[in-house]
């Protein structure tokens, strides 16, 4: 999850042209792994996961949207602090930015693998697991600008996004 997070960090930047592109990125993400200690005998296997979060993300229409370069205030692990029920608070956004709609958003990614039988049941789960993490962003990010906020997970291995409406 680390390494999926840090390579898309750099797609706000420049985001790949093509699937080749990616795959490219094999001995970074080797190195990467490596020097977070994932074991010889796991790496392969590992940024395999990794080029695989990559692929889907770039193959899929909701996940090149999200790093749309059309995107006003676009950025990634978006540090930002205040006050949430009367509490100081801090948190790290994955992604966030202001749609074309004048919408900002706020993402989180969530790299986990779904094994299981209904992906639907899984997604709704952890939209219903993640929604006072997801509510605490959307507070944050209100104090950034006048425009509505809405905060969503993406899930890259399973080219899934789920909105959390407040």
């Amino acid at each position: 999850g680390t390494v999926v997070h840090r390579m898309l960090e750099h797609w706000d930047e420049a985001r790949p042209a093509t699937s080749a592109a990616i795959d490219a990125q094999q001995p970074l993400i080797g190195a990467l792994l490596a020097r977070l200690g994932v074991p010889v005998a796991q790496r392969a296997a590992a940024t395999a996961t990794v080029l695989e979060a990559l692929q889907r993300t770039w193959e899929d229409p909701r996940g090149r949207w999200l790093f749309d370069p059309g995107h006003r205030d676009a950025a990634t692990e978006l540090a930002l602090s205040g006050l949430v029920d009367g509490r100081l608070v801090s948190a790290v956004i994955d992604r966030s930015f202001v749609d074309a709609d004048g919408t900002r958003w706020v993402i989180d990614y969530k790299t986990g693998r779904h094994e299981g039988d209904d992906v639907e049941v899984f997604l709704a789960q952890e939209l219903e697991r993640y929604r006072p993490q997801l509510s605490r962003y959307a507070t944050l990010a209100r104090a950034l600008g006048r425009e509505p906020v809405r905060a969503a997970l993406y899930f890259p291995l399973l080219g899934a996004f789920r909105a959390y409406d407040q």
